[in-house]
């Protein structure tokens, strides 16, 4: 997962990437809908082989992703974000 895209993520709600997450911090629903967020990103996310390493989820993980994601969203009162799973061909390097 790009710093980038954990970077937006956090930005968006209102998290200081470089705070503590300590039990109180994982427990606010910004934290929660951040987490929701991430494992929506990793969800639609490409399968990726790149030197000689390959990250790869099965249909089975990234229904299981967007469940656990599902499941924050609809506990914080917050709508799912829109999105396609479908990936294309993105050539050599990514």
């Amino acid at each position: 997962m790009p710093v980038s895209t954990v970077q937006d993520i956090a930005s968006s709600r209102s998290l200081n990437i470089d705070g503590e997450a300590n039990a109180d911090a994982r427990a606010q629903a910004s934290f929660r809908l951040a987490k929701a967020d991430v494992l929506w990103w990793l969800a639609k996310a490409p399968n990726v082989s790149q030197a000689g390493i390959s990250y790869t989820f099965t249909d089975k993980d990234r229904l299981n992703l967007k469940h656990q994601a599902l499941a924050i969203y609809d506990d914080c009162g917050e709508e799912s974000p829109e999105g396609s799973f479908t990936f294309g061909y993105k050539g050599e390097y990514l």
